[in-house]
């Protein structure tokens, strides 16, 4: 085992385990409608230099929406407060699908500003960023995280894994507020002095894990006091059984007194 899916499986169990994160955990996002607010020339792009660029990875091929890609605001991952966790990049991802029956995405294309016009970056067979593409919710901020090699969606101030770098990382949904420590850790930052949204409000209700644990002490307690007293019982037990079994003293007092003799 590597040592940073290590590191993931120990960043897991530390979320499942922290108060604020379990109770803030939730399902990922459902797929919604696709993303809007592309600029012309994006699409334009897309459209007439898209197909070139994805002809090696066969036939019958189309391109999805292109969506904008972000990367984490550097103030984010050092753990301090930025406006937000993500910063957008000039550079826009679209999912590549072969037309069938049923739609089977094969791969994913990206394209970057240069000089003021886009160029192509790259053409790979990420099947599974290419499904995530034409799932995520419109809106959803795209993350690209070259450190952990995955995809993040960002909606609504909660952070989900895309692909399966990501899911080293992350399982499921948290408030990006409290992601932040755990991707900070990761990356080998110095992660916030408090997590947000670990503090516990009167109104709060306490982590699942309290009673749980309160049930266990409980139950060790009763354990040790029912031993205690079999230990009693059983010393008890050995002493009737030593008395006995000891000889009976042979003094004459014991035996009590002899009957007298006929004629004596």
């Amino acid at each position: 085992m590597s040592s940073r899916r290590l590191t993931g499986l120990l960043l897991a169990a530390a979320i499942l385990l922290h108060p604020g994160a379990a109770a803030a955990a939730t399902d990922e996002p459902t797929p919604g409608a696709p993303a809007t607010g592309v600029p012309a020339e994006v699409s334009a792009w897309f459209a007439e230099e898209g197909d070139d660029a994805v002809a090696d990875l066969g036939d019958d091929l189309t391109l999805g929406a292109p969506r904008r890609v972000a990367t984490w605001n550097e103030e984010y991952v050092a753990g301090e407060a930025p406006d937000a966790p993500a910063a957008p990049l000039e550079e826009w991802v679209a999912a590549v699908v072969r037309r069938a029956e049923t739609p089977e995405p094969v791969g994913v294309v990206r394209a970057g500003a240069a000089d003021g016009s886009l160029q192509l970056l790259d053409v790979t067979e990420d099947t599974e960023l290419a499904v995530a593409l034409q799932e995520v919710p419109s809106g959803t901020v795209l993350i690209r995280d070259d450190t952990v090699e995955g995809w993040f969606g960002l909606l609504d101030g909660e952070v989900w894994p895309l692909t399966e770098g990501a899911r080293n990382v992350l399982q499921g949904a948290l408030p990006a507020e409290v992601f932040q420590g755990f991707l900070a850790a990761w990356r080998g930052e110095a992660p916030p002095a408090t997590v947000p949204g670990a503090a516990q409000d009167d109104d709060d209700t306490l982590s699942p894990l309290i009673p749980i644990g309160v049930i266990v002490l409980a139950g060790v307690g009763v354990a040790i006091l029912l031993l205690r007293q079999y230990r009693r019982a059983d010393s008890r037990i050995v002493a009737d059984v030593h008395a006995g079994m000891a000889p009976r003293p042979e003094d004459s007092d014991a035996e009590g007194p002899r009957p007298e003799q006929p004629g004596g």
